[in-house]
């Protein structure tokens, strides 16, 4: 049997892409964009903004909550969709190991959060050129940063941000191969982070949950736009390896799961 990772995730992608949900996602954001933008502009803060500076708040707003809870909800209905409605054993029918349709599932998930965190982003940058200037980063004393170094800077602080959105996709499929309805999936895994989000601090759990650092690299780069002295250490390797723990640990709980459950019934 051949390898079917490549022809999984060209199927993947294309059930996907008649699905209304990931649309939604992006038409939802991009209103909470606008909302953003107005709010920005109608607060005392506004006037010392600029287009860094709004960048880093809007992605920050758009990632903490909203764009979260669209990731994870893609991810959570991505094999449940298929094992609640039982079409799942005509996929398995065919010449497939279940770790490459699992590897698939959890591709076509990381491609979906990757879409979404590049539209908030073509958003924020489109609304925040309508007000802003992004030219060099400075204070009283001359400029502290150069357009080149602040650029720099936020594709990383961009590419940072996709590590905890990373392990919510892990979470969300995690969810999936263990509830079979696509609803009740969508509920426990959004449930899960909401309680989870709301609880963390009030039970000391918060230096322990990765969902704290979903707004973590904006936070950095917000301290850049505004001529700060901005650190990405400690904080960061923290934040990557417990991303990156999580998201491991979820999806080789899921393919575990995967592998053995009966789907026979």
């Amino acid at each position: 049997m051949g390898n079917q990772l490549l022809p999984l995730l060209r199927n993947e992608i294309t059930k996907a892409a008649r699905r209304r949900l990931p649309y939604f996602g992006i038409v939802a954001l991009g209103l909470l964009s606008v909302v953003v933008f107005t709010a920005a502009n109608a607060s005392n803060h506004a006037a010392g903004l600029n287009g860094w500076g709004y960048v880093a708040f809007s992605m920050q707003l758009l990632f903490t909550d909203l764009g979260p809870v669209f990731v994870i909800n893609f991810a959570a209905m991505l094999l449940a969709q298929e094992t609640g409605t039982g079409t799942i054993r005509s996929v398995l029918a065919a010449p497939v190991q279940r770790w490459e349709l699992y590897t698939a599932k959890a591709a076509v998930g990381l491609l979906y959060m990757l879409m979404l965190s590049a539209a908030g982003l073509v958003f924020s940058v489109a609304l925040a050129k309508l007000r802003y200037h992004f030219g060099p980063v400075g204070d009283s004393l001359g400029v502290v940063y150069s357009p080149g170094i602040a650029l720099r800077e936020f594709l990383l602080g961009f590419v940072l941000s996709w590590i905890p959105l990373g392990a919510l996709v892990a979470f969300g499929l995690f969810v999936s191969t263990i509830v079979r309805s696509p609803g009740a999936a969508v509920t426990v895994a959004t449930g899960s982070f909401l309680v989870i989000d709301f609880l963390k601090s009030l039970v000391g759990l918060a230096p322990y949950v990765f969902t704290k650092d979903l707004g973590y690299p904006w936070v950095v780069l917000l301290q850049l736009a505004q001529g700060m002295d901005y650190q990405w250490q400690p904080e960061l390797g923290r934040m990557i390896w417990l991303s990156v723990a999580f998201a491991v640990a979820a999806f080789g709980a899921g393919l575990v799961v995967f592998v053995r459950e009966d789907l026979n019934h």
